[in-house]
């Protein structure tokens, strides 16, 4: 249970670096610089386990991963919090679950029973209700930020789905640091570009808000994770879906003074209950998603998920 709060607190807080850091960095640099930072830690991990690398045959399904649980999410995530609170960024970011169901429906053909299209329905009644507490955010331009961030989370749910059908046989560690990999590729060219028009302004606090949210939130929170599905199961660890906006809207409003609203509550508790719908946690017993029967959850955001 330590751990599971641990990973909580860690996700929960990147919302703020997020927030910090693109106040001066660029999307795309943020997203490459967080990738990179996770994925140093990803293969000093592997060197330390003796696992091996990706083989190259896997290395063009690794390359819509790493676009779509990396590239995508990390980006979007963090262009949308130019525009809305990193504490609705945070509950926004419990859809992962939402979207993982969709996409499995549609590349698994897993069949969703009644309740859970109901939860779909209810969960996306939910991000709407969020989507009006973003009105008060910034003015004419948060609902692009709500948007953005929505689609984000949806990169998490389609890269589950496709990890389930397409890749296997890699172990959630070498999926990590292959996917990150990629992403770090492809992002280079805008890193690339970001720095040599001069939009970068790294001051010392975005710095360290950046190497504790590509390091620990995106590197060292992934093997926490993974740990704790190895000790506790993937049941007992999806539940950090649920903590992590507790910590991120506390960390948002507490923090950085941002706005708090009890419509913001109420659009979580409803984005709540229509995912534990989803997940058979009530309305019918419980039936596991892909990602959960492969052990693996977003490392993110993060998120993988985060991320």
């Amino acid at each position: 249970m330590r751990r599971l709060l641990l990973l909580a607190f860690i996700w929960g807080w990147s919302f703020l670096f997020i927030k910090v850091v693109v106040e001066g960095v660029p999307p795309t640099f943020l997203a490459w610089g967080r990738i990179l930072l996770g994925l140093a830690v990803m293969l000093a991990f592997l060197r330390s386990t003796g696992e091996r690398f990706p083989d190259r045959g896997t290395w063009g399904h690794l390359l819509v991963l790493g676009l779509a649980m990396s590239v995508m999410p990390f980006t979007l995530m963090a262009w949308g919090e130019e525009h809305i609170t990193s504490a609705l960024t945070s509950v926004l970011n419990a859809c992962t679950p939402l979207f993982t169901a969709a996409f499995a429906a549609g590349l698994l053909h897993d069949r969703l029973r009644p309740p859970q299209i109901v939860g779909l329905a209810v969960a996306l009644s939910g991000v709407a209700i969020l989507a009006g507490v973003g009105g008060h955010d910034l003015a004419g331009s948060s609902l692009a930020g709500v948007l953005a961030t929505v689609i984000g989370t949806a990169g998490y749910g389609f890269g589950f789905a496709y990890a389930r059908r397409f890749v296997q046989r890699l172990s959630p560690i070498q999926l990590s640091a292959g996917q990150l990999t990629a992403g770090s590729l492809a992002l280079l060219p805008f890193a690339g570009y970001d720095l040599a028009t001069g939009t970068v302004h790294l001051s010392w606090l975005r710095l360290l808000c950046l190497v504790l949210l590509g390091a620990v939130g995106t590197g060292y929170a992934y093997l926490l994770n993974y740990r704790t599905l190895q000790a506790e199961g993937a049941t007992a660890a999806s539940l950090v879906t649920y903590l992590i906006p507790v910590v991120g809207v506390a960390a948002g409003v507490l923090v950085l003074g941002e706005p708090f609203s009890w419509r913001l509550v109420l659009g979580a508790v409803v984005v709540g209950f229509g995912i534990a719908m989803i997940q058979g946690r009530v309305f019918g017993p419980r039936r596991p998603l892909p990602e959960e029967e492969a052990e693996a959850i977003p490392p993110a955001p993060v998120p993988a998920r985060g991320d």
